[in-house]
């Protein structure tokens, strides 16, 4: 490649695409730690319903790589720091230490470099990647609704991430003025979390971070949300890429 090409190349946005609670799985031998609750592994404590079939939608229009979790989250949750106090569920807490550090590297760490090598190798093409961390959440919460259709996670301390985000409801709004789309709900973005910690790891004028949260009430029109994103994202790139 020349290095023209290279400097053309670079001008732009890559995408990385990674979901964290993937999947309710969990490997035959620690079936029994959750035998007790048959319906816990499937309930919102066990898995994001939903998630990864948008976040595989999301590669697909993005033509971005994905990283989806392969265990649930309640065996060791890939979006906590090794150093939560709920990094494992009451379940797995009680596991011998040789059993959870096992279950840090097979299932947490090898998830965290998975989506680092991407960002790295997005990085190469890129002057910088924009990540999208997709879950959902679950529509009631301590007896109450929660009135958010879709919410934007992000760091309002790291400007160009906060005009995107903002950019990006704006536009959605445009498109479908009935939805609820709310930044940093129904969670806080800079909170514990895998984004956080790549944001510590890369520069703000090359990483920027994003958790998207689905409802898991309004799931059946979610496919046509992230085709809006998808859209919106592309006619933001140049947003993204810091050339507008």
């Amino acid at each position: 490649m020349s290095a023209g090409a290279l400097s053309r190349r670079r001008a732009g946005a890559g995408f990385v695409i990674s979901c964290e609670h993937a999947t309710a799985r969990v490997p035959a031998a620690y079936a029994p730690l959750f035998a007790h609750d048959p319906q816990l592994l499937t309930s919102h404590r066990g898995w994001d319903a939903g998630a990864a079939q948008l976040a595989r939608r999301f590669a697909r229009r993005l033509r971005a790589p994905l990283i989806e979790g392969r265990c649930s989250r309640l065996l060791v949750d890939l979006n906590r720091s090794e150093r939560h106090p709920r990094l494992f569920s009451e379940g797995s807490r009680a596991l011998p230490a040789h059993e959870r550090a096992a279950l840090l590297d097979r299932f947490h760490r090898e998830h965290r470099a998975a989506v680092e090598a991407a960002i790295a190798g997005a990085l190469l093409t890129a002057a910088r990647v924009v990540h999208l961390s997709v879950h959902s959440f679950t529509p009631h919460w301590d007896g109450r609704a929660r009135p958010t259709q879709l919410g934007l996670l992000d760091d309002p301390h790291r400007p160009r991430e906060r005009a995107l985000s903002r950019a990006w409801r704006a536009e959605l709004l445009t498109r479908e003025p009935q939805l609820r789309v709310h930044l940093n709900r129904p969670y806080r973005g800079w909170t514990d979390g895998l984004v956080s910690l790549l944001r510590r790891r890369h520069p703000a004028s090359r990483y920027l971070g994003f958790e998207l949260e689905f409802n898991q009430a309004h799931l059946a029109a979610a496919p046509a949300w992230v085709d809006t994103l998808c859209a919106t994202m592309s006619e933001l790139r140049a947003e993204a890429s810091g050339s507008r």
